[in-house]
């Protein structure tokens, strides 16, 4: 049962059919389900030198009966690998993420977006078609601490993909698209974490703007948000597709890491008496925004794994205090100082930005199980190592500790674009449903 989404090109048809083969032919695989934007029929991507160039991943389920193997992950991850370099794609956005469950916990999987998505969206590109097995997930019972947490991961996921280049000088005009669609794909996500706050779910990026500004008088968000969020939301759903950008990327950065902070007030809103500045309302009221206890077997067993190593470096004593510190609002805080450190030095204020640098890199210091390497050098040098420090952080502690990702993390770090694309065809329209 093939359910290759119609909206592409064949090229991209293609890259499904080679990845499907690669899986088929491992004998513990029974299915494997395309999920995210691919699935959705809102994958971006261009026309750049004549060729595909693509600036949405593929993600991937795998299921099988019984859990795969070491050697069996492994070999599907270098198969995997070897496609990805195959597929050539220029930019540091474009790669295939591949998840294993075994079928019988398909239906113990925990009423988050991920759930919900996997459920709504996913379409089968080889073998049985397990979505009947997956749980509901209504805005009933939806755990919504998990789903404020995406907004820690857009925090991040920006940080980790502002070129490197925009520290130094111009960008490139692959560059620009890059930080272009990191931009707008991000800002998407606040119609993810808002609209169940509201009582919608709605299973693509597509359908949650529309219904967002359809029914924005509606609902209670126009207390924190401006007028023109809408607009901005629309805006970015139409430019994360056409890759062409309506305004200067620092200007929609900045508005970016504004709604995100808007977002945090409107949360805390829900759940606190709003008065002290953001940064201690979320470290106060950690607990009652995200799940600050583990909610998979996974976590635990990562969060057990820095525990002892935290005891090793600091002592038992350290890491039981550690164990009791509010790790994710503490993390949104930093990330936030970050962002905000990068957007006051874009404007000249350069006072505020080594404030803000040493606020993210404190807050930094009080959740991080490595110590925090010493910051030198000019503000470029001095941000570059702090966003360093802030993804050692995640590795180790949201991916847990998957070495995958440490190879991944190193390429979107490094990647800088120095080849004259001025010639380049210009970009098209991307597929969208």
């Amino acid at each position: 049962m093939n359910e290759y989404p119609s909206c592409y090109p064949p090229a991209i048809t293609d890259h499904w059919q080679a990845i499907a083969g690669v899986l088929a032919g491992e004998p513990e695989v029974t299915s494997v389900l395309l999920l995210g934007s691919a699935a959705r029929g809102e994958l971006a991507y261009v026309e750049l030198d004549g060729r595909l160039e693509m600036f949405s991943d593929y993600e991937l389920l795998v299921v099988s009966e019984r859990s795969l193997s070491a050697p069996g992950r492994q070999r599907i991850a270098a198969r995997l690998a070897a496609l990805e370099r195959e597929f050539a794609q220029r930019n540091p956005l474009f790669h295939i993420d591949v998840l294993f469950r075994q079928r019988r916990r398909l239906s113990t999987l925990p009423p988050i977006i991920f759930t919900y998505e996997l459920k709504a969206n996913a379409r089968v590109l080889y073998g049985q078609d397990v979505r009947p097995l997956l749980p509901e997930v209504t805005p009933a019972n939806l755990d919504l601490r998990n789903t404020n947490e995406i907004l820690i991961k857009r925090l991040w996921a920006i940080l980790l993909y502002t070129p490197r280049r925009l520290l130094y000088g111009p960008l490139s005009p692959l560059a620009e698209m890059v930080w272009g669609y990191v931009l707008c794909r991000n800002a998407l996500d606040l119609t993810t974490v808002l609209l169940p706050h509201c009582g919608m779910l709605l299973p693509s990026y597509g359908q949650r703007v529309q219904y967002l500004v359809a029914h924005y008088g509606e609902l209670p968000l126009m207390p924190h948000f401006a007028e023109e969020f809408p607009a901005f939301l629309r805006t970015c759903l139409q430019e994360r597709q056409s890759l062409h950008f309506s305004q200067p990327l620092p200007i929609r950065y900045a508005k970016m890491v504004h709604y995100l902070e808007a977002a945090c007030h409107f949360l805390l809103a829900r759940v606190a008496d709003p008065g002290a500045p953001l940064p201690q309302q979320l470290i106060a009221h950690s607990h009652r925004l995200f799940n600050e206890r583990p909610i998979s077997r996974g976590e635990w067993a990562n969060l057990l794994r820095l525990t002892i190593d935290y005891a090793k470096k600091r002592g038992p004593l350290a890491a039981a205090r550690w164990l009791r510190i509010p790790r994710k609002g503490i993390a949104t805080a930093g990330l936030l100082a970050a962002h905000r450190a990068l957007i006051a030095h874009q404007s000249g204020q350069e006072a505020e930005a080594a404030a803000q640098m040493a606020e993210s890199a404190r807050l930094l210091a009080h959740i991080a199980v490595a110590p925090l390497p010493l910051l030198q050098g000019d503000f470029a040098d001095r941000w570059l190592a702090l966003r360093r420090a802030w993804g050692d952080f995640w590795r180790e502690f949201v991916r847990l500790g998957d070495p995958r990702y440490r190879q991944r993390f190193e390429r979107v770090m490094g990647w800088e674009d120095d080849r004259d694309t001025a010639q380049s065809t210009c970009p098209g329209t991307g597929a969208a449903s």
